[in-house]
């Protein structure tokens, strides 16, 4: 069906911005001062923030970590990840946006009529099959890609594929198993080589629903909901310090791991998503919020989280400064990303 919904937007990214070397460097005693203020703010039991331009250094500071934890999750922020995998075997020739989903996966409801492209914008009709709460509380385990495909079947289609959005983590999964199948690989080794490898991340990991995550920042949720981080698979893979975290956004915007036409694609048409000021396009979001003059601007990134876990990554595209931002605890991430981004925007130089 034709897209019936709230009307899309689409986001431009600059490709001109001043060398770091023609701009002041910022004052980290300032950008300390302001972590450690959103820091007690937020109640988070633990934080992490990187701040960086288009190129030039990159400042990060980290707070609460227990034990071994060396890393932080970052939940649906990971969806990108994936994206980035998928526009690639597009690029590459090995994947078409109108593929339909039978061709890797059987007995998925509307499967012959779901594309690629549908998948990554949440257009498909899927129900998210973390959602049921009967099933979930039944296995006490990760869903596996069967148990997706039975809940679904269950559901049924919310609506016919292209109509509308909704959010699916059940599709994302579905991008990871189609990943798979092209490389005969898992995702784990695809996105170390595709992207870890490329651009040089040390430290980051994607989760496996066997891994050993001790040295992860665990779930702190303020009740007794547990959260096991290794569930969303393809929705979610990613661990990382923030720092990596930026560098993969940073790595994304400037051509690294796709073309800038591609890039581009991906942001030519996002959807509105739970309220007016939200947007989804192929693995990116874009989000409106109050400007420094109080009229509204556009930011990209991605949004995560889980009881207990909260990210956000937030770009200017047009100035290409970004902020990532992971924390545990019921603290609000997209706030004290919003928050740092001014503050590296308008801080002095020492």
């Amino acid at each position: 069906m034709p897209y019936a919904g709230p009307a899309p937007i689409s986001v431009a990214i600059a490709d001109v911005n001043p060398p770091a070397a023609n701009r002041p460097s910022k004052d980290p005693k300032t950008l300390s001062a302001s972590f450690t203020d959103k820091y007690e703010k937020s109640k988070a039991t633990s934080l992490t923030v990187a701040l960086a331009d288009q190129d030039g250094p990159i400042w990060e500071e980290t707070r609460g970590l227990e034990n071994a934890e060396k890393l932080h999750y970052w939940a649906s922020v990971g969806k990108s990840f994936t994206a980035v995998i998928i526009m690639q075997l597009v690029e590459n020739k090995r994947l078409s946006l109108d593929d339909k989903l039978s061709n890797w996966v059987k007995n998925v409801p509307n499967g012959d009529l779901i594309t690629v492209r549908m998948l990554l914008d949440h257009t498909s009709g899927l129900y998210s099959a973390n959602e049921d709460q009967g099933t979930n509380t039944k296995l006490q385990r990760p869903l596996s890609l069967q148990d997706n495909i039975d809940i679904l079947n269950k559901h049924g289609p919310l609506f016919c594929p292209g109509q509308y959005w909704r959010y699916s983590n059940t599709g994302y999964l579905f991008l990871g198993e189609i990943a798979e199948q092209i490389y005969g690989q898992s995702l784990r080794e695809i996105i170390k080589v595709q992207i870890f490898d490329k651009i040089g991340l040390k430290n980051s990991h994607v989760l496996q629903v066997a891994d050993e995550v001790s040295d992860i920042a665990k779930p702190r949720p303020s009740d007794d909901q547990k959260s096991d981080i290794r569930a969303p698979g393809p929705a979610g893979p990613i661990a990382a310090t923030s720092s990596d975290m930026l560098r993969f956004w940073r790595a994304f915007l400037n051509g690294e791991l796709v073309k800038p036409a591609t890039r581009d694609q991906m942001l030519a048409q996002l959807y509105p998503m739970f309220d007016k000021n939200s947007y989804y396009g192929l693995g990116i979001m874009a989000m409106r919020v109050p400007g420094p003059d109080g009229k509204p601007v556009i930011r990209i990134g991605h949004a995560g989280g889980m009881p207990g876990i909260k990210a956000f990554v937030m770009i200017d595209p047009v100035s290409r400064q970004y902020v990532s931002v992971a924390l545990t605890g019921d603290g609000p991430a997209s706030a004290v990303a919003y928050n740092m981004l001014r503050k590296w925007q308008e801080a002095p130089a020492p």
